[in-house]
């Protein structure tokens, strides 16, 4: 007796999984492009590709049942899926999708920590013969890392580090950090403030460290009362930070460094609900290279690795681990630049007071 085939996913799943109609979903898997944001667009076909969905005249570029394309696949850290997946992480993508084209590979969605933790399948059953190298794009749990590293494949770690365990591709943080203080403090900035967050914190803690080696240098130190770390790292914990700072400190800090963009906006809105004005009371700066910098006013002041480098790099390293069988690891940390835009400015001449009811 013949077995039947599993039934595909629909068009009208896809639509619900994503969170956009199901005429959206029949353009962008049809190849159009119009109207369509780029992000939307890639989630769509992904989870296609991941789910076996291929309507004629659809080219899908990671379709994990084709073993006879070798692919390398990708995952998203906690709380990261498609439908959210971080400006920072598509711009690595881009990198790592374009260096590996050259090298007649493509690139195939896993599913997100979360995703492959949550799964009734065995973990194991989620990575294809035809993947033969793995991106992790952020930071995990030590013990998803670890059920990766079981799969045999050689990974990279994209934004964090897990030395002897795998490969990475890091930013400079120290250099970032040195860069952002340096431009801060010619502007005349004395007074200091940190908005982070993360779970895990790894990449917050670099960056936190790095930011006060930098001023340590300059002879100046953060004010416990003008740090602020959160549990996410998002628009919302920006602007959690921003608050908790001011129901904490008596003057405001001038010079305000963020984790990452999206952080730095989250912040900016309270403090412009505050009737702060940016940069003129306070200079909002952060770590990151992602177009969140530039998409909205003020733009942003920040410093960091350009991401679709990291991708390149990262990719790079994939593909010399498959084609030599490398048993080695490579740590791989790119220098930092500095973009300086609207969001800072020289310091106000006199420290502005907080006035509490």
């Amino acid at each position: 007796m013949t077995q039947s085939k599993p039934k595909r996913i629909s068009q009208a799943q896809i639509a619900k999984e994503i969170g956009c109609s199901q005429a959206l979903v029949s353009m962008a898997l049809n190849g159009r492009t119009k109207g369509i944001s780029e992000k939307t667009y890639n989630a769509i076909r992904e989870l296609a590709a991941r789910e076996g969905y291929t309507p004629k005249g659809m080219k899908i570029e990671s379709d994990p049942a084709d073993s006879s394309q070798k692919t390398i696949g990708y995952i998203l850290r906690s709380p990261l899926r498609l439908a959210n997946k971080s400006n920072f992480f598509s711009h690595i993508h881009q990198g790592l999708h374009e260096h590996l084209k050259e090298h007649k590979l493509k690139t195939v969605y896993l599913g997100s920590e979360d995703d492959l933790n949550e799964s009734e399948n065995s973990f194991s059953s989620h990575f294809q013969n035809s993947v033969k190298g793995i991106a992790i794009m952020g930071e995990v749990q030590p013990a998803f890392l670890k059920k990766v590293r079981a799969t045999g494949r050689p990974i990279v770690y994209i934004s964090s580090k897990a030395t002897g365990q795998c490969h990475s591709v890091l930013s400079n943080e120290f250099e970032s950090a040195e860069l952002l203080v340096d431009h801060l403090y010619e502007l005349g900035h004395r007074e200091f403030a940190w908005l982070g967050g993360g779970n895990p914190r790894g990449r917050h803690d670099e960056r936190l460290d790095s930011l006060e080696k930098a001023l340590q240098s300059k002879g100046l130190a953060l004010d416990p009362k003008a740090k602020s770390t959160r549990d996410g790292s998002d628009r919302k914990e920006g602007y959690e930070a921003a608050q908790e700072i001011l129901d904490n400190v008596d003057t405001i800090p001038s010079a305000w460094i963020c984790l990452n963009a999206l952080m730095a906006r989250g912040a900016i809105n309270y403090l412009l609900q505050q009737q702060i004005s940016i940069p003129q009371e306070v200079s909002v700066a952060a770590f990151d290279m992602t177009r969140i910098c530039e998409e909205e006013h003020p733009t942003l002041t920040s410093a960091g690795a350009n991401p679709e480098t990291m991708g390149r790099e990262a990719g790079k390293i994939l593909t010399r681990a498959i084609e030599e069988d490398s048993a080695g690891l490579t740590d791989i940390t790119l220098p930092a630049g500095l973009k300086i835009r609207e969001s800072t400015n020289t310091a106000p001449r006199s420290k502005k007071k907080l006035v509490r009811t």
